[in-house]
């Protein structure tokens, strides 16, 4: 909280310059302070995300280049005309119990294309894959160990 009120006090001045970056860390010091002590801002949800960022930066880019991975053999399937495709729905239980964490999983499983996450309950997610070679190892895949490693930083293991 304190670099993005610290980002709007430098956009709002319109210069930055050592006295305006100065009063402005102040100000958003100060803001932040308020924010916990009065407001009962939860301080740690910040410091978490501060702690996972690296991991969910890379997270993205490896999401990115799943993307493109799909995409291509999407357009390999939907081209070749000597290719049948058998659509199938796969079910697979993760261990994920956090909700930011299961909702991102599911949203990186729909926005990869050949995969629709049609159902989660619980961790028990329902994917519809355009090909049935498409679910070959959803349950392991990488974004299910990615995710798994964020939420073992923010929460630990017992989580």
């Amino acid at each position: 909280m304190f670099i993005l009120v610290f980002a709007v006090w430098i956009i709002f001045n319109g210069r930055f310059t050592v006295e305006t970056a100065v009063i402005g860390a102040i100000l958003s010091g100060l803001l932040v302070l308020f924010a916990c002590k009065i407001l009962s801002y939860p301080i740690k949800k910040e410091l978490m995300l501060i702690r996972i960022l690296p991991r969910l930066i890379g997270y993205f880019f490896y999401l990115f280049g799943q993307l493109i991975i799909a995409n291509l053999t999407v357009i390999r399937f939907t081209l070749s005309p000597r290719k049948k495709l058998k659509s199938v729905i796969v079910t697979f239980d993760t261990d994920i119990k956090s909700s930011f964490f299961l909702t991102l999983l599911a949203n990186s499983i729909t926005l990869t294309p050949g995969t629709l996450t049609v159902s989660m309950n619980k961790g028990v997610f329902r994917i519809h894959c355009l090909d049935e070679s498409f679910d070959v190892g959803i349950e392991a895949s990488g974004f299910v160990k990615r995710i798994e490693k964020m939420e073992e930083i923010c929460y630990g293991r017992d989580h």
